[in-house]
């Protein structure tokens, strides 16, 4: 994982200065995005790949140069073979959210945070939420970066319905889900 090191021996970190390091479908990234009076710019790297990305447009609060510069990465990048921790996560979050459709989890997957946060009124709200979109049909991985030790991800999930939903996941180093949220329909 990709992670800015301080000296004097201090923890990784993902974020410095607006600076972003992250990992996406198992590439390296260093990202920034800003704003000023008429203008947006995204500026992406791809370190291990020796590609740069720079979008600028004269869009005011847009997400129009992000958007651009992520349909222009796979036009830019080979492709990649490296498999990321959220790609891995896939079919655990598949079962998890199957579960959550019956209102019904797997405890050993969670912190004991994460436990609490799934009592009884919260099973019975992600059941009645989730149940009536169907089936899980695809699972496609988004970004993933590193926070306070934990792995995040997020995935855009489509139901046999055709909802699309975004789900937001802290994974803790020995695998157990610290945070596992739906985020909303997309």
């Amino acid at each position: 994982m990709c992670g800015l090191t301080w000296a004097g021996g201090h923890k990784a970190t993902t974020y410095g200065l607006g600076v972003e390091v992250l990992t996406l479908n198992g590439r390296h990234i260093i990202e920034h995005g800003g704003e000023v009076g008429g203008f947006v710019a995204e500026n992406i790297l791809f370190p291990d790949d020796h590609v740069a990305i720079a979008v600028l447009t004269n869009q005011e609060a847009s997400e129009a140069a992000s958007e651009i510069a992520k349909e222009i990465a796979p036009l830019v990048l080979p492709p990649s073979s490296n498999s990321s921790v959220t790609e891995a996560f896939i079919p655990q979050l598949k079962t998890i959210l199957t579960g959550l459709q019956k209102g019904e989890i797997d405890r050993s997957l969670f912190t004991a945070n994460c436990n609490d946060y799934y009592d009884q009124t919260a099973l019975s709200d992600y059941q009645s939420s989730l149940a009536p979109l169907g089936t899980i049909t695809n699972v496609t991985p988004g970004r993933e970066s590193l926070r306070g030790g934990m792995t995040f991800g997020n995935y855009k999930v489509t139901f046999s319905t055709g909802t699309t939903i975004i789900v937001t996941v802290f994974l803790e180093p020995n695998g157990k889900i610290e945070q596992l949220l739906v985020v909303g329909k997309q």
